[in-house]
């Protein structure tokens, strides 16, 4: 439990099952934080209202909080494992934040990383799991860190630890279903010893070759750019350098899909080009000793709405790149659409900025504007100073990037990312 150095509350997801019930059962031994339990619900077995139930009693008998949550609205005919994956992931990343939850704990086991690799070898593209990883959904999975502490467990070890204990547990029929790869190599597995096998993850960096590798100027860090050292990028193995430029045009472009391996493959081959490249929504550069990846402007609104507006009393992630929290109603658009309307100080911190980031940065616009000059752009840090703190806006893009290449390794420094925030006056309002 070495990652879990933090003194709030710790996520357990809980689907009834023998691995996540035994899981929430030694965190209730260990007894060391509060625990949060959550339980999806996907509607699809007539029986999940009772399994939601018994979840809900184990939670109550080691006193740990407790919260449903249902997967609603129409399934999909084709592909349903991995949709229930992608909503389970979403609805767990939204209520972990809600109850101040920046770790959530699942119950995967050495069996699972069997049974993926297994998998894999018959064609599939099922990940293996990884015992810290953040959560595999964007934005609304920002600040939200998976960790699987079983992962040297067996799954028959943790049902003789509930036997041991008493403790009854629910077998989801559909684990047995011949319909799923899943189930059927799981049934293949079941009677075989374990067999260790080369981990298929690339090596990696030691922290002396990211801090080479990344170029990170503090000027331009909340405006969403990421830069790499060209010299340590060259350096780096061809399979490396594809998944660096992939993690970085997505943190950068403010996506949720990682581009295809040709796209990817294409870029590292003319990212020597004088001109700019495109990827992912992000537009990437390389000068002289430096390549940049920023949002492409033209890009803005293309897969995503354009703007979002804000009621005064939530907070929004807009293009999936700044997280804004604000005391007044209105509406977030780039900057690019309003740059005449904002204030001098406003234009003048923007021709401080790369040519490429100017028009991609969040802007306000106050619902109940009298004039322009309540248009202020949210991410100018000389704002900072002697200024009523109406808006909240923090930048994800530096913390998604360092999260994907491995560099928040611990729950506290899951914490420290969510620190470094612009607050903004917003004048006459």
């Amino acid at each position: 439990m070495a990652r879990l150095d933090g003194d709030g509350p710790i996520g357990v997801a809980v689907s009834g099952g023998g691995d996540s019930v035994a899981l929430l059962y030694a965190l209730a031994a260990w007894n060391k934080r509060p625990l949060e339990v959550f339980c999806v619900d996907h509607g699809l077995n007539p029986l999940s209202p009772q399994w939601t139930q018994s979840v809900a009693d184990h939670a109550a008998r080691v006193g740990a909080g407790f919260t449903a949550l249902y997967w609603q609205g129409e399934k999909p005919a084709t592909g349903l494992s991995a949709a229930a994956r992608l909503a389970r992931h979403r609805l767990l990343a939204v209520a972990a934040r809600e109850k101040g939850v920046s770790v959530l704990c699942l119950a995967h086991t050495a069996d699972d990383i069997a049974e993926a690799q297994a998998m894999r070898a018959q064609g599939s593209n099922v990940g293996a799991p990884k015992a810290w990883a953040p959560s595999p959904v964007w934005p609304e999975g920002h600040d939200v860190f998976l960790y699987r502490p079983f992962l040297d467990v067996r799954r028959e070890a943790l049902r003789d630890y509930l036997r041991g204990l008493e403790v009854t547990w629910i077998d989801d029929p559909a684990n047995d279903s011949p319909h799923s790869l899943r189930a059927r190599t799981r049934k293949y597995l079941r009677e075989k010893p374990l067999v260790a096998q080369a981990s298929e993850a690339e090596p990696p960096l030691a922290a002396a070759q990211w801090q080479a590798l990344l170029h990170l100027p503090e000027t331009f860090g909340p405006s969403g750019m990421i830069a790499f050292n060209a010299e340590a990028f060259d350096a780096l193995p061809r399979e490396t350098a594809l998944k660096r430029l992939a993690t970085a045009a997505v943190c950068a472009g403010g996506g949720d899909k990682l581009p295809g391996r040709d796209k990817v493959e294409g870029l590292l081959e003319n990212l020597t080009s004088v001109r700019p490249l495109n990827l992912a929504g992000a537009r990437i550069a390389r000068r002289n000793d430096v390549i940049t990846f920023c949002r492409e402007a033209g890009d803005i609104g293309r897969n995503r709405p354009a703007s979002c507006s804000l009621n005064g009393t939530d907070e929004v992630v807009w293009d999936g790149r700044f997280l804004v929290r604000s005391s007044q109603a209105g509406e977030i658009v780039a900057s690019g659409r309003v740059r005449g309307d904002l204030s001098e100080a406003d234009r003048a911190w923007l021709l401080t900025l790369p040519a490429d980031l100017r028009g991609t940065q969040p802007a306000f616009v106050p619902a109940a504007q009298k004039d322009n000059q309540n248009k202020c752009l949210l991410t100018n840090p000389a704002l900072r100073q002697n200024a009523y703190k109406a808006i909240m806006t923090r930048c994800l893009v530096g913390s998604r990037l360092r999260a994907a290449l491995g560099l928040i390794t611990t729950e506290s420094a899951v914490i420290g990312a969510k620190s470094d925030c612009v607050f903004t006056p917003i004048n006459g309002v």
